[in-house]
């Protein structure tokens, strides 16, 4: 992938936040994704690469998050990190679902899946990073049918994060079984979430 720098860091420059709105952006930017550090974008002029934008109060993040994608080689578990800039980074642009639309839109969620992250994070601690935060919106199902991790900005902490492991028990606990719904509206998946957040869900 090739891209011009100068270009991407002015429209960069043309986004604007309140918070973690965004209330200003420019015609070549769609914005597809926000999460509680940065916005994703789409960008026009170069249609294989998304543009994630930290907010004012996480812009040293992308060097965080650059270095780590650095460390993760390109493998082809996660999306292809193009540059690092000022509180930006431009990354392959991913065509597919995330975790969480399957179970909105009743996509099966296979083992064959489950043992995909497996192998994604397994290959994240052999080069010597600590996967964090894995939730259902940043394991992506892309329409060839591959599997891909996002936002890997905090594998590097310290501490142990039972996420992925939640998931998976879960999973085979209650997904796997016949009674278990395979399409649920946002609004039950929602639920489900913070129940598990408040630890008032048993796994």
């Amino acid at each position: 992938m090739t891209i011009i720098s100068k270009s991407i860091q002015h429209l960069v420059k043309e986004v604007l936040f309140v918070k973690q709105e965004v209330v200003k952006m420019p015609d070549e930017f769609k914005l597809i994704g926000q999460g509680r550090s940065a916005a994703v974008f789409k960008w026009e002029g170069s249609p294989s690469c998304a543009v994630k934008i930290f907010y004012p109060d996480y812009h040293h993040l992308a060097i965080q998050e650059g270095d780590i994608y650095k460390r993760l080689s390109n493998h082809h578990y996660f999306p292809e990190l193009v540059e690092v800039g000022d509180g930006f980074l431009v990354l392959e642009l991913l065509d597919g679902i995330t975790i969480y639309d399957c179970l909105v839109t009743g996509v099966p969620i296979t083992p064959e899946m489950v043992k995909e992250v497996d192998n994604a994070l397994d290959y994240a601690k052999e080069r010597g990073l600590n996967p964090s935060d894995i939730h259902l919106k940043n394991i992506i199902l892309t329409k060839e049918g591959k599997i891909k991790v996002i936002d890997v900005v905090r594998f590097n902490q310290d501490k142990e994060c039972p996420h992925w492991s939640d998931l998976k028990k879960a999973y085979y606990t209650y997904y796997q079984k016949k009674y278990f719904p395979k399409k649920m509206t946002p609004l039950l998946v929602e639920v489900i979430i913070r129940l598990y957040r408040k630890r008032l869900l048993p796994i």
